[in-house]
């Protein structure tokens, strides 16, 4: 067998050296509690000073400890800080290095950013970034110890709720009706972690969950509940979307009673009891949560970054100078700072485009077989479906219709989880539509996913313009089609069933919008039951 040139050059690609990259770990953003926000702000640059004395090579110097600019190279151990500070604002920057004590030539870097306005409260952001030239990074993310300390003291809050290092028991009503209102909150940009206790536990949950509650500190929210809780959760969001019997789940931001429960994973317990299930799931939900904090959190505006905030203060130093009247050295000094910093933040950010490249190859990567394995096992259901439909060993799909748009969206993940899915939009128009024959709606959706799957897989009849029952149709969109996205990738909606007339009133007007996805040969709805306004309209 012949050898390719890629398999030829593998052994040689191995032995030459890797560039460096750095990956972005995770981010932490809150503000700091307290009514004094100078005297907070100022008790965690200490707690912060603190942290990074334990970890440097060197003492720090005294300007470290008056909050002042420094920089400590000490055998990799680098310590350095700066602030910037006039009469609107003051933010102070620290960045502390740290060789991996396990693995040569990884270093972390730990950036922390604590100001703001001067009249507003004090804002954290925080930064964990490893440079390594590793190719493969299998790390279990775990916020720095200094954000466990500002947690405890002087005290960090997100969205008007306090942070904690540790799980909230939840046990009562009111509290388990509090924690469903948080859920369900628009406005929620934290994930929510709820583990439920077993029945016959002594108060521990299937998980070591107070570990994952130290180390997704400030990134997200733990929870655990009592059985009584569990029950009182079920009655509000439904057994989909609830957490019970041991069981641990993630709630991500966005998440609604009608939200795709398969969105927001769960754990069963009949699945948590080896040790190494336990480990797989904390594991899984530290990368979730860190994950989350990144695409979640946007670079100088949520969370601002050491090089940043070097480079503003080389600038007022450049224009303190030159205002001031300095002498030549002194201005080129702070020129020459100026340039340094520039060139340090551009050889960053070359560095994290790198790390944020492979990241991204490698998740192409793992969605590229993902899908593949999506595609072989929905063909495998499909053929066993058939077979034993035809064995006569099964029944058929439920004709049971719902009559309520509360049970709309579960009826079509029960029934037709492998041929009608719904997008999150329009899952979203589905908690309070105004279109009155639920019915009827019920009946087009079992035409997509029953006549029109047949022939899409079988072909025959055209669907253009094609009568599904006296008063709906199926038609292309025409003026009306429009583009969304699915699964990361931008879709055509051209296709949309319809009721005859020309009304537009939205308790008698019908439409579903979707789009035929090949790959998984499944119906994909966009918008239902109304109207969708555009300008073709």
């Amino acid at each position: 067998m012949s050898m390719s040139l890629r398999e030829g050059l593998s052994p040689l690609a191995n032995r030459m050296p890797r560039p460096t990259r750095n990956i972005e770990v995770l981010r932490v953003s809150a503000r700091l509690d307290g009514r004094d926000y100078a005297a907070v702000a100022n008790e965690a640059r200490q707690a912060v000073l603190a942290w990074a004395q334990r970890r440097a090579g060197a003492r720090l110097p005294q300007e470290a400890w008056d909050h002042g600019e420094f920089e400590l190279l000490a055998g990799g151990r680098n310590s350095m800080a700066v602030r910037v500070s006039n009469e609107r604002a003051d933010i102070w920057s620290l960045r502390a290095e740290d060789p991996d004590k396990d693995v040569a030539g990884r270093v972390w870097a730990t950036e922390i950013v604590i100001g703001g306005a001067i009249d507003e409260r004090p804002q954290v952001g925080v930064r964990l970034v490893v440079s390594t030239t590793e190719h493969d990074l299998n790390i279990e993310p775990h916020v720095p110890g200094l954000v466990l300390q500002l947690a405890e003291s002087p005290g960090l809050i997100r969205g008007g709720r306090k942070l904690r290092g540790t799980s909230t028991i939840v046990s009562t009503e009111h509290d388990t009706e509090d924690l469903c209102d948080h859920l369900i909150d628009p406005d929620r940009h934290l994930p929510v972690v709820v583990a439920s206790i077993p029945e016959d536990s002594d108060g521990e949950t299937m998980i070591d969950l107070e570990t994952v509650a130290k180390s997704t500190v400030g990134m997200a929210r733990v929870f655990r509940l009592t059985p009584q809780a569990s029950w009182t959760m079920t009655r509000r969001l439904g057994s989909k979307r609830s957490v019970f019997a041991g069981g641990v789940r993630i709630y991500l931001p966005g998440f609604s009673e009608v939200d795709d429960p398969y969105r927001h994973r769960l754990f069963l317990a009949d699945h948590l009891i080896l040790a190494e299930d336990q480990a797989a799931c904390e594991a899984w939900l530290r990368r979730t949560v860190a994950d989350t904090a990144i695409a979640g959190l946007r670079l100088g505006k949520d969370v601002l970054e050491f090089v940043n905030v070097r480079t503003a203060s080389r600038r007022l130093q450049k224009e303190d100078a030159k205002g001031a009247g300095s002498s030549d050295s002194d201005a080129t000094e702070a020129f020459e700072g100026l340039i340094a910093s520039l060139e340090s933040e551009l050889a960053e950010k070359t560095g994290e485009i790198d790390g944020y490249v492979d990241e991204i190859e490698a998740t192409e990567a793992r969605a590229e077989a993902s899908e593949q394995e999506n595609r072989a096992l929905l063909a495998r259901i499909r053929v066993l479906e058939a077979a034993l439909v035809a064995s006569g060993e099964t029944e058929q799909r439920s004709e049971e219709l719902p009559s309520s748009w509360a049970d709309f969206a579960d009826w079509i993940d029960e029934t037709y989880p492998d041929r009608v899915v719904l997008t999150r939009a329009a899952r979203r128009m589905l908690r309070s539509p105004d279109y009155e024959d639920v019915t009827s709606a019920a009946r087009m959706v079992r035409w997509l996913a029953t006549d029109h799957f047949a022939m899409r897989m079988n072909g025959g009849d055209s669907l253009r313009d094609y009568p599904i029952e006296p008063g709906f149709r199926n038609s292309l969109c025409g003026g009306d089609e429009y583009r969304t996205y699915w699964r990361t990738r931008s879709q055509q909606v051209d296709w949309h069933v319809k009721n005859g007339g020309n009304t537009r009133d939205p308790r008698r007007c019908f439409r579903i919008y979707y789009f035929w996805e090949p790959e998984t040969q499944t119906t994909v709805i966009d918008h239902l039951p109304g109207h969708r306004t555009t300008s073709a309209s």
